[in-house]
């Protein structure tokens, strides 16, 4: 083996125009964070194994891989064989990955070595345990003793490291959108040269670590001089060392050119980035280019299909950009959002007028492979679009998103109409509110929204829960909480008594937000002892959480707390619900009705020992009989005109006016028409 490197070409005899006349590269790339992960793994596993069987799983799911590595593999091995020249064997390699970018070039040569090398690793580990992996090493005339070669191994340890360290430099320059920014053009060319050079050096290395491989059998008979005594093994090391301080040395300087590059790149993108928002664009295209700030043309995943998708698919769309920390939301919130988005009643209405692109950030520079498995797995069964490689991102897209959009690992939601405007940084809220009947979702229809809304059950618990969606429409609904077991079996025994009298009242438990094993047992009770129906844990949380997000969404639109009525009534919940000390409440109404009634425990108790109610349930009903015991009506008739739509039966109902608790006189209009 050590002919073979007695003469090293000097930077100025590799044949450059050689190498780029076979590069036509077809736009195909490789996963390279994953890739180079497993090759990691398979080069440090075999030494770490040797003392340990431990080893920690690598996710390789979103893997996709044809037979270039094979190819790659037996295209060395043949010349190999055939003792062709390790120049000419480097030539050919590279000629064979022509279609392929310079860092997937590299990443395949490498993973084919890596190939063969966990492949010797595989047998010789198994050998003594395992009769076929025996058979194979006997065929094969692997060494018997490996210990004189430990040196030789370390060595090539640190060679792939080092191959692995000038990868990761080509992989960094390889993503950087320099088709969107404007780079020193002497800059890009040094860049590429040391490339070039990089790209020689790393293949004939691996071709030289394959042929070392091969030669490894004459180890078993000694029938090599070259491995006959320990200075052999040292001039193999030295020739491995060699070729690693060869490209250890250009892996210096080409880290050094790209973080240039990447510089230059990273200023270029903040200044399109700052007036981006502020131009107007004919579609949304050159802002979503710019924003992921990706050289990939295919930069995103839909779902579990396997081809990846470009950002022209999102064209003509509003876009809401999803953006989180890789594990996204708690379950439940994850399927209430999909509820209150994809499989919203609106959401065949508009044909497809939007999409959710998930664009996860780490909170950290670099993801983990625990961080990688959680993004994949959610990626691959969630409806929308994801960026497919999110750790590739530009640091200066993250940067403006934490510091323009305030994103702090909590999710928010960027609204992008069809042009590329931004018309709401967070529509979070308003999603978890209304769902895809928000749509466009901009600030302005926020606004709206609000406007139309009134202080309803419909509005508390519309989408929460099926069956309760249903009921609210149907029914007369009461819906209470407490934490106290006593409280709520005396509650729930006297609201019987209604029931009795008021058929189409269901009574409902919401319980208080938070999940404990207080609300389970709880739960558990009232379903044993049948004291009503209530809402699961799950959606008890959605409940809370969707009442908070209402809150916020006024706040942030500047709606006054003291003057505003929903503002109020949804305020005056979460207080109670953040009160340990309150003994229950309850809302009892109908629909989209805003005669709603809300009472805390004393007050309840209160009206139910009264005995009056009775006898104004059925003059009044049961919202205005609650009404009615606790704060008697005036007797003289209500001044506040309201104009309402006939209905059968109106005429004959006793009806209490909300702002002055006075009884109101009703008289009929006619419509001219």
């Amino acid at each position: 083996m050590a002919k073979n490197y007695a003469s090293l070409p000097s930077e100025l005899e590799i044949p450059i125009n050689s190498i780029l006349i076979d590069h036509d590269p077809e736009g195909r790339a490789l996963d390279s964070e994953m890739l180079l992960r497993v090759i990691e793994s398979i080069m440090h596993h075999t030494i770490e194994s040797q003392d340990s069987q431990h080893s920690d799983s690598i996710e390789t799911s979103g893997l996709e891989l044809d037979d270039t590595i094979c190819m790659t593999a037996n295209e060395i091995l043949g010349k190999c064989y055939r003792k062709e020249s390790s120049h000419t064997i480097t030539l050919d390699v590279l000629a064979l990955l022509g279609r392929y970018r310079w860092d997937a070039k590299l990443l395949l040569a490498l993973s084919a070595f890596a190939t063969q090398y966990g492949q010797f690793w595989v047998v010789m580990q198994s050998k003594t345990r395992n009769s076929l992996a025996g058979s194979i090493s006997l065929l094969k005339q692997f060494p018997c003793n490996l210990n004189k070669l430990d040196p030789v191994f370390k060595a090539l340890i640190q060679l792939a490291d080092t191959m692995i360290e000038v990868i990761k430099s080509v992989v960094r320059f390889e993503i950087l959108p320099i088709d969107f920014v404007e780079l020193q053009s002497d800059t890009v060319a040094a860049t590429k040269k040391l490339i070039y050079m990089a790209a020689y050096w790393v293949v004939r290395s691996i071709t030289q670590c394959i042929l070392l491989l091969i030669n490894l059998r004459a180890v078993g008979e000694d029938k090599d001089e070259q491995f006959r005594d320990r200075y052999a093994v040292s001039s193999i090391v030295w020739e491995i060392v060699s070729l690693k301080s060869k490209i250890s040395s250009i892996s210096t300087e080409l880290r050094g050119r790209v973080d240039n590059c990447k510089r230059q790149t990273e200023k270029e993108i903040r200044k399109k980035l700052v007036n981006l928002f502020q131009e107007t664009h004919l579609d949304n295209q050159e802002v979503l280019r710019i924003l992921f700030a990706l050289r990939d043309d295919l930069p995103m995943k839909q779902s579990n299909e396997q081809e990846k998708v470009g950002i022209s698919s999102l064209k003509n769309k509003v876009v809401i950009l999803l953006i989180s920390n890789p594990e996204l939301l708690p379950m439940e919130e994850l399927f209430f959002l999909v509820q209150q988005t994809y499989d919203h009643p609106s959401h065949s209405d508009l044909d497809d007028s939007y999409a959710i692109l998930w664009v996860p950030i780490c909170g950290s520079d670099e993801w983990s492979n625990s961080e990688v498995t959680i993004f994949n797995i959610l990626s691959n069964s969630l409806p929308w679009y994801s960026i497919s490689q999110p750790w590739l991102l530009s640091s200066t897209t993250i940067k403006y998103a934490k510091e323009e959009w305030e994103f702090n690992d909590k999710p928010i939601m960027v609204i992008l109409d069809s042009l590329g405007k931004i018309t709401n940084v967070n529509a979070a809220d308003m999603l978890w509110t209304w769902g895809a009947k928000a749509y466009p979702f901009s600030t302005s229809r926020e606004k709206g929204l609000w406007e139309e809304e009134k202080w309803s059950l419909k509005l508390l618990l519309n989408n929460v829960d099926p069956l309760m969606t249903m009921w609210v429409e149907e029914r007369i609904l009461c819906i209470y909480g407490s934490r106290k077991l006593d409280w709520i079996r005396d509650f729930t025994a006297k609201i019987k008594d209604i029931q009795s009298l008021v058929p189409e009242l269901e009574v409902v438990y919401v319980g208080k937000n938070g999940h404990s094993n207080l609300d389970s047992n709880i739960i558990c009770v009232i379903e044993k002892e049948k004291l009503s129906k209530c809402l699961s844990l799950t959606k008890i949380h959605l409940f809370w959480h969707r009442l908070e997000s209402m809150r916020r969404s006024k706040l942030r639109l500047g709606y006054p707390t003291d003057t505003d009525h929903i503002l109020k009534e949804i305020e005056a919940l979460l207080t109670i619900n953040e009160n340990t000390n309150n003994e229950g409440w309850m809302i009892i109404g109908k629909g989209s009705s805003t005669n709603t009634v809300r009472l805390h425990g004393n007050e309840w108790l209160k009206f139910i020992t009264q005995s009056s109610w009775k006898n104004n349930l059925s003059k009044f009903g049961l919202v205005n009989a609650i009404r009615v015991s606790l704060d008697p009506p005036a007797a003289e008739p209500c001044s506040h005109p309201r104009i309402v739509r006939y209905k059968e039966g109106l005429m004959d109902e006793t009806l209490i006016c909300g702002n002055c608790k006075h009884l109101i006189k009703k008289s009929i209009i006619y419509d001219a028409e």
